[in-house]
C-alpha cells in the first residue's frame, strides 16, 4: 500500500505482512509482482483469520465455479505458512499446481501435493490432501481472502471442499 491510499501504520504493517510472508514462500512465488504479491499476503491473512476465528466469520466452504477470475490459492502447514501453488492459473504459471516443472507441481518437492512422500502429499501427513483421516489439510483461498474450503480426500472432514472438480482431481493425484 503506498502512503498516498494509506496511512503510514497501513503501509508498515503490510510491509511486516508481506515480509514475514515472503520468507514463506517459494522461489517461484517470490517472481511475482508487487501486487500480487499483496494480493497473496492479504488472502493468506484472510484465511489465516477465518481459521482462528470461525465463532465470528463464515467457515462454511463456498462452492467455487471453475470459469471464477478469482486466483484459488492453497495453503497449509504450521499456521498455513506454506504456500502450495494456484489451482485454476494456466500449467504454464510459474506457481500453478499443474506446471510439472515448477514448485508447486513437481512429484519432488517439498511443497507440492504430488509429492507422495512429502508433509502435503502423504497418505499419513495430517497436513496433507492426501491423507484421508487429516484434520488439517489444506485450504483453499482466493486473493481477496474468500474461503472455498479445504483440499482433501477426507470425505468426513466439515470444512472439505464441495467443488466436485477439484475433488475429483485431488482422488485422482492421490490414488496413481
Amino acid at each position: 500500500m503506498s502512503s498516498r491510499g494509506g496511512t503510514h501504520t497501513e503501509e508498515g504493517s503490510m510491509k511486516a505482512s508481506l515480509s514475514g510472508l515472503a520468507g514463506c514462500l517459494t522461489l517461484s512465488a517470490c517472481l511475482l509482482s508487487c501486487k500480487t504479491m499483496e494480493a497473496i499476503a492479504q488472502g493468506y491473512a484472510r484465511g489465516v483469520a477465518a481459521q482462528q476465528d470461525t465463532a465470528t466469520q463464515d467457515s462454511t466452504p463456498r462452492d467455487p465455479v471453475c470459469s471464477c477470475t478469482a486466483k484459488l490459492m492453497l495453503f497449509s502447514g504450521e499456521g498455513l505458512r506454506s504456500y502450495l501453488g494456484c489451482l485454476n492459473c494456466s500449467q504454464y504459471a510459474s506457481d500453478s499446481v499443474f506446471n510439472q516443472f515448477g514448485t508447486h507441481g513437481s512429484q519432488y518437492s517439498a511443497e507440492s501435493v504430488f509429492n507422495s512422500y512429502g508433509q502435503f502429499g502423504s497418505r499419513y501427513s495430517n497436513e496433507s490432501a492426501c491423507n484421508p483421516y487429516a484434520t488439517d489439510p489444506p485450504v483453499i483461498v482466493d486473493e481477496g481472502g474468500n474461503f472455498y474450503g479445504r483440499l482433501t480426500v477426507n470425505t468426513y472432514h466439515l470444512q472439505a471442499t464441495r467443488n466436485q472438480t477439484f475433488l475429483a482431481w485431488i482422488a485422482g493425484v492421490c490414488h496413481d
